[in-house]
Parts: structure tokens; sequence; C-alpha cells
């Protein structure tokens, strides 16, 4: 592994605390969230509020600008997977009146890249750009279906190792229920993620089998299940193919 400069380090360390405090942070605080000395942190955030990463509020508290995000978003901007579904996701969101989430894999997560709302909103954290763990989205089981046992299993294991599921999560249970992914080609999220939401979702592929990301349908529990008894998975699968096919996936 090559060496770490610290001072980069130290700097993005004092970035991705900034989401947490969604209002802003002070000094000492922010301090105190990065294990380093006041003095240390002040030229931190003096370097970055001259390059506009950063503001200082009036009450002297520190937030992000949009600066960052425009660094992001640029590589957003360049996934084909992000133009290519546009429509047809938009078409889904409205068929089904819920919400539809796109996404790509990030390691053991999943990042949310669009997210089409519906005409009945409902609360839920999912926001573009942020991260889900791949064992307990819809959308990153759905993913999983698509590697061995082995992958999915050092996958399972780093995400314990992150406590991203409990220590004493059962892997046999998972592998079965990856197992009925691939045969159905719909993953579920049964409350997994958040309260009271329920997610279907299915992988998106691309030219020569390539894993593009996943798409899902998400909304109320109760709502969810009344409406999978009706044809929301084949519409689902219906979407999912369509935009594989936009992606260059021949099917067989």
């Amino acid at each position: 592994m090559e060496e770490k400069i610290q001072s980069i380090e130290r700097a993005f360390k004092i970035l991705e605390s900034f989401p947490r405090y969604p209002n802003g942070i002070g000094l000492t605080e922010l301090a105190h969230e990065v294990g380093l000395h006041k003095s240390t942190v002040h030229r931190f955030l003096n370097t970055l509020l001259a390059l506009g990463y950063i503001e200082q509020y009036e009450n002297n508290k520190y937030n992000l600008t949009y600066k960052m995000y425009n660094v992001g978003s640029s590589k957003l901007q360049n996934l084909d997977l992000l133009h290519v579904s546009q429509n047809e996701i938009e078409f889904l969101s409205k068929k089904v009146n819920e919400v539809v989430h796109l996404v790509i894999q990030d390691g053991i997560y999943v990042v949310y890249i669009n997210k089409i709302e519906a005409d009945n909103p409902i609360t839920m954290g999912s926001k573009i750009g942020r991260r889900g763990p791949l064992v307990n989205t819809s959308v990153g089981k759905a993913i999983l279906s698509n590697m061995t046992n082995e992958e999915v299993y050092s996958i399972f294991n780093n995400s314990i190792k992150s406590n991203l599921i409990p220590k004493d999560s059962s892997f046999d249970k998972f592998i079965a229920e990856i197992e009925e992914t691939r045969r159905t080609k719909i993953a579920l999220d049964d409350e997994e993620n958040e309260d009271g939401i329920c997610c279907v979702g299915t992988t998106i592929y691309g030219l020569n089998g390539k894993i593009e990301g996943a798409i899902s349908i998400t909304g109320p529990t109760e709502r969810m299940k009344d409406k999978m008894k009706y044809g929301l998975k084949n519409d689902l699968l219906r979407s999912a193919e369509i935009i594989s096919a936009q992606m260059g996936f021949v099917f067989n």
C-alpha cells in the first residue's frame, strides 16, 4: 500500500464530517469530531474557505458549499446509464406511482445516482449521491445475485466487519435469499433498510453482460405488497429489460 499524504488525508477527513451536520459545525466540535487540535483544524478550514469548498456562517459555524457537489456530479454526468435510463424510469415511476431509484455499485455499497419521486411522496433516507449497503437493499441484492457465492460471501463478511449488518447474521439464510433472486430476477428489501418501507429491485445489464447497475421501486410496505399482487414486479422487469437493451445487452 502506498504511503498516505497526511495533510490530504486530514483535509478529506474534515470534509467528510460535514454531511453529519447539515446546519453547520463549529471549530471546537469539528476538532473533536476529527480528533485533531483546534489550531490544526483551523488552518485546514482557512484553506478550504479560500478554495471555496466551505463557507462560514455569521454564528461562526462552517458548512460545505456546492463546489464539492459540482466536482462529484461531473462523475455522474459522464455515466451513460444515467442518461439512457432517464425516460424509462420516469415512465415506470408514473405507471406504478411509486419512487424509482437507479444505482451503481461502489465496493460493498450501492450509490444512488437517480431518484424519481411519485405523486404520493414519502419520507425516506435515499438521496442522489448517498450510499447504501449491498447486503440489505433490494438493488444491492440484485447486483449480488450476479456474483459467485464466494464473491457474495466476501462482501457479506466485509459488511459485518464494517458494522453494516449484525455480527450474528446468517450467511446460509442470506445466500438462500440470493438464490431466490437469481431464480426470479427480483430482489426484496422488506423494511431492512428503513422501517415501513419496502423495495423491489432488479439488475441492469450492458454490453457483453456487464452489470451496469440496478433499479428499484420503493414505497410504503402495505401499499407495495398490495401492488406486487397486480403486476408491479413485471413492470420493474420490463423497464430493466428496456434499459438493458438500450445499454447494449442482447437477450438470448
